[in-house]
């Protein structure tokens, strides 16, 4: 079976796994008391990031820049996590809903993984270039 070409980034199913959990972090979120409005907008803003540095570089020129773009969507995922158990422990966030969303992240993570192992594969096999990719120059 051939696997079809992606074209854009909201195609991605990891992307589209990340981008349903930030909405679910964005109305889960909305109820923590005013005390915590701090931790709303840390859990948006470390949420809507992954997404973000996805697409930033997923039309760059070079499989190097989207490789640690990922890097970044990573890293940003393992923050929100970490928010999400800081809200299940402070009680801003129930158990069940908190359960879900690291459910989730974990799952979405290990597709970020799969991808990046994947690149990092490409990437020694035939360079830094992406495959189809335009040069600036042509």
């Amino acid at each position: 079976m051939e696997k079809r070409k992606i074209e854009r980034v909201e195609e991605m199913p990891v992307f589209q796994a990340c981008m349903a959990l930030a909405l679910s972090i964005e109305k889960n979120s909305r109820a923590f008391a005013p005390d915590f409005k701090w931790l709303h907008s840390q859990m948006l803003r470390s949420s809507e990031s992954v997404c973000a540095n996805m697409t930033e570089r997923f039309y760059s020129q070079y499989s190097t820049e989207y490789l640690q773009a990922l890097y970044r969507c990573r890293r940003e995922g393992q923050e929100t996590m970490t928010h999400v158990r800081y809200a299940m422990a402070i009680k801003q966030m129930s158990d069940e809903k908190g359960l879900a969303l690291s459910k989730g992240y974990d799952s979405a993570l290990t597709k970020l993984a799969s991808l990046i192992a994947s690149i990092e594969r490409k990437i020694r096999e035939r360079g830094k270039a992406k495959a189809g990719r335009p040069s600036d120059s042509s």
